[in-house]
């Protein structure tokens, strides 16, 4: 009988949820910072899925690095930002 059976997890992949669910909070608040100190960004559903594609990308070639628990700065959102600029939702000037 497997661990899925009898309802328990082994304690390194509840502690390896645990660091994911902890990398997601930090992401997201790393990414609401990001949007509320940054007028050039402007915040869209649409545009946070790009986002968030970039981050997942990015931390793919992290863990590919042997850096699993990578969240972005500051820095790391900047550089989203500009590598997703062209498909990125502006916000609509009005004369």
């Amino acid at each position: 009988m497997s661990d899925a059976d009898l309802g328990t997890q082994r304690p390194e992949t509840a502690m390896n949820q645990r660091s994911q669910r902890q990398n997601d909070l930090a992401t997201i608040i790393a990414y609401h910072r990001f949007c509320c100190q940054n007028s050039r960004y402007h915040h869209t559903m649409s545009n946070q899925l790009h986002m968030m594609r970039w981050v997942d990308d990015r931390r793919i070639e992290m863990l590919a690095e042997g850096r699993p628990h990578w969240v972005p700065s500051m820095n790391d959102f900047e550089h989203a930002m500009w590598d997703c600029w062209d498909d990125l939702v502006k916000p609509e000037l009005v004369a």
